[in-house]
């Protein structure tokens, strides 16, 4: 175990477990630009289209403009999405994310591969003046209270806090890395008759703009952020249930 960092960190790291609980990744770079929103999506659509070639836009686009730049929640929103067989490019005017289509998680190899392609394109398209954040996250979902599995409690008066519906939320610094966990055992996985309740376990990992360069070492910086990502995940895991996840070493 690694004694450095809060949660304690397993010598080993799985290559994958089964079931796979991931229901989507995210890698995102969010940026500075001169050039004008208006012009982007084609100049990216040009590059990608062979790979990507639906486009669609998302419900924020249907905002006027000015009322998307007075609102600072929506200044890294993505507002058109690209799709493949088998990612997304989500794309605004600050920000540009690769995702894995729901619940069908590809390897972070495959992952990895399609990121080093999109970095090519996007370094060849030129909009991109400076990273301004990297980000990688994993949104897992349960069908069970995932508390009951972790090496986490939360306490109140010297004693463990259960119950229906818990959710926490902090901010775990490894600098440069930061991340943010969320684990939620009250949530709803998708709509109607399909729909699910567990528990979700959500890690967003990320750099600022001075902790990286974009085209010179973007790629070996998602990884790490990734590799950051997986020691919390399967450091808060207790033993006995990541066994029954059926977990593969190299």
């Amino acid at each position: 175990m690694n004694g450095e960092f809060s949660i304690p960190v397993p010598d080993r790291l799985p290559t994958r477990i089964s079931p796979c609980p991931i229901v989507e990744a995210i890698l995102e770079i969010r940026f500075i630009t001169s050039e004008s929103w208006r012009t982007l999506p084609g100049l990216l659509f040009a590059h990608i289209r062979d790979r990507y070639p639906e486009q669609k836009d998302l419900p924020l686009a249907q905002l006027p403009e000015e009322i998307r730049r007075r609102e600072p929640a929506f200044t890294y929103q993505p507002l058109v999405q690209f799709l493949s067989r088998d990612f997304l490019i989500q794309f605004g005017p600050r920000v540009v994310s690769l995702v894995t289509k729901p619940n069908e998680y590809p390897g972070w190899a495959a992952l990895e591969n399609e990121m080093t392609w999109l970095l090519t394109e996007l370094q060849k398209i030129g909009f991109i003046a400076e990273g301004e954040r990297l980000g990688v996250r994993y949104i897992n979902f349960f069908d069970l209270d995932i508390f009951e599995k972790l090496l986490l409690d939360v306490l109140t008066g010297g004693k463990r806090l259960a119950g229906a519906e818990l959710s926490i939320a902090t901010v775990l610094p490894r600098p440069p890395l930061t991340a943010r966990l969320q684990v939620v055992n009250s949530a709803i996985l998708g709509t109607g008759d399909t729909a699910r309740r567990g528990s979700v376990f959500d890690v967003d990992v990320w750099l600022r703009s001075l902790d990286f360069d974009l085209f010179q070492n973007g790629l070996a910086k998602f990884g790490e952020a990734h590799q950051f990502e997986k020691q919390i995940f399967f450091g808060l895991l207790k033993p006995e249930f990541l066994t029954t996840l059926n977990p593969v070493y190299e």
